[in-house]
């Protein structure tokens, strides 16, 4: 299986501190289904449902990777790039 891997990583932080590294539609979907209680929204479905469409074949990694980061931008939980020192 192709775990479809998106063009450059996605890091979420959640409130205890942990980091994640999400590199693939496969990462995306395995963290989604572990998704933050009372979090779990319209960018929610749509990333879940795009990933497994990527996993597919039906949808490009990129559209799955935006989806994702949409739904943790809503979740709270996206990283944000630092700025260069």
């Amino acid at each position: 299986m192709s775990y479809k891997h998106f063009p450059k990583p996605v890091r979420i932080i959640l409130q205890q501190s942990q980091e994640f590294t999400i590199a693939s539609a496969w990462d995306a979907l395995e963290f989604l289904r572990g998704w933050p209680a009372g979090q779990a929204g319209r960018a929610y479905r749509i990333a879940l449902q795009h990933c497994m469409d990527a996993l597919d074949g039906i949808l490009s990694p990129r559209k799955a990777q935006a989806s994702f980061m949409a739904a943790a931008r809503e979740a709270g939980i996206l990283a944000t790039a630092k700025a260069p020192a």
